[in-house]
């Protein structure tokens, strides 16, 4: 029996840079991963072939367990691998809330195979261990890195950057509120396409030198933390831009939602230990977890 721990990823400013002509959306972004929360994987090796998914925790109810990024993660390394692949048993403790943002079912995803990557008698090298990956998931190469990245394209483009937050504080905060990223993209091409929306691309455009700049000036973190996907999610989710101005009035320098929601972060100076205190307590709920962080 292993027992692997997946971590999960907040996104430090999101912007919409393109719509492929297969409806996959480009982004630009600097994800960052965190501790916590995180998901617990206990994998064990079986004789029978293929895999067996049990999942525990609040995900379990709506956990398809025949079809998930674990099952798809480990049908697409075993065809893609050049030696046998055991069968195995994976038992699922969630802890990372899903559809908030945080990447919970990427993360499984690449923890796996990187697990199965490091037992196989012939692994596969780094590019082809991400080409498997982006198959499983557009997030899902990211985690097969250790630190920040800047991710680009569907998520295929992603380049280790190493931002100086220099101690910056992170209040992450998840409401127990499950927004679909599909249905996030969705109304964010409806929003587009309205009067309103071709005012918003002409300032969309202009925002293009940042978006095609960088997120880094001279190694330091120079994102606004905007994120592209907000207005069309808050206007489903109210609660979640009274979160984000809760934040702000508590002392955050910046707070954004994370990729599609429902997480919201506040950044936090490094001595505002009070502030982020304040947040903390202020925010966390029967319906709500909140972590801090020291980046």
């Amino acid at each position: 029996m292993s027992a692997v721990i997946a971590g999960c990823k907040v996104n430090l400013g999101l912007r919409v840079t393109g719509v492929r002509p297969d409806g996959y959306h480009e982004i630009d972004s600097l994800f960052y991963p965190l501790a916590r929360p995180c998901d617990q994987l206990k994998l064990r090796i079986t004789e029978t072939p293929g895999i067996v998914v049990r999942c525990e925790g609040p995900a379990h109810a709506t956990l398809d367990e025949n079809d998930n990024t674990l099952t798809r993660a480990y049908a697409a390394f075993a065809a893609a691998a050049a030696c046998p692949t055991p069968g195995l048993e994976v038992t699922l403790r969630k802890g990372i809330p899903s559809g908030a943002g945080l990447g919970g079912g990427s993360s499984d995803a690449a923890a796996l195979l990187r697990w199965l990557n490091s037992r196989a008698t012939a692994p596969l090298d780094a590019q082809a261990l991400a080409a498997v990956a982006l198959t499983v998931g557009a997030d899902v190469p990211f985690f097969l890195h250790e630190g920040p990245c800047r991710v680009r394209g569907i998520g295929e483009i992603v380049e280790p950057v190493r931002p100086d937050l220099s101690g910056l504080r992170l209040v992450l905060v998840c409401p127990d509120i499950h927004v679909s990223t599909q249905r996030a993209f969705a109304d964010y091409d409806a929003h587009m396409a309205s009067v309103e929306g071709r005012e918003s691309q002409n300032n969309l455009t202009r925002d293009q030198s940042k978006a095609n700049g960088t997120f880094l000036s001279q190694g330091r973190f120079d994102a606004d933390l905007d994120n592209d996907l907000e207005t069309v999610v808050f206007a489903r989710h109210p609660e979640l831009a009274d979160i984000k101005a809760t934040l702000l009035r508590c002392g955050a320098t910046a707070a954004s939602m994370s990729g599609s929601g429902s997480s919201i972060l506040g950044l936090f100076g490094r001595e505002a230990i009070v502030e982020t205190q304040s947040a903390t307590a202020m925010l966390q709920g029967e319906n709500r977890r909140v972590y801090a962080h020291v980046l």
